[in-house]
């Protein structure tokens, strides 16, 4: 495997341990955790467009997917990478393959150079940056 290849499954590896960690966190504090880690709204007041995506993931542990998606959409999409990205790892490992980076690599090339998905992409964050500062999290 080529060392660059070995160093995006490491920086995953540690992206799913970082995020497993603060959800396990959060689980085992119920709700007894009141900070918010966000710089951005901390020091502006306003939420991020990923501000509540751990409230998000927990609802859906909890098996609400309404409340999942009424406090941040993305908080679906963080909890699907949780599960897809580790797994898709261990068959790469598995089967001595590096389909992930791969096919990592051509979404972020179609992204960076096919203006039809990213202005979609773009516009959704907007909305959800929209939607979290209108409900005010």
């Amino acid at each position: 495997m080529e060392p660059n290849n070995r160093k995006i499954y490491w920086i995953l590896a540690l992206l799913s341990l970082a995020g497993y960690s603060w959800v396990g966190y959060h689980v085992l504090m119920h709700d007894h955790v009141t900070v918010t880690v966000c710089m951005f709204k901390n020091i502006t007041g306003v939420p991020c467009p990923s501000c509540g995506i751990t409230r998000s993931v927990l609802s859906l542990l909890q098996g609400d997917l309404y409340h999942a998606v009424m406090i941040n959409p993305l908080g679906i999409l963080a909890a699907l990478l949780l599960i897809i990205v580790p797994l898709w790892m261990l068959t790469d490992a598995i089967t001595s393959r590096v389909t992930l980076v791969r096919n990592f690599r051509r979404a972020e090339h179609m992204i960076r150079t096919q203006k039809i998905i990213y202005i979609p992409l773009l516009l959704l964050m907007a909305i959800n940056w929209g939607w979290n500062i209108i409900k005010d999290i």
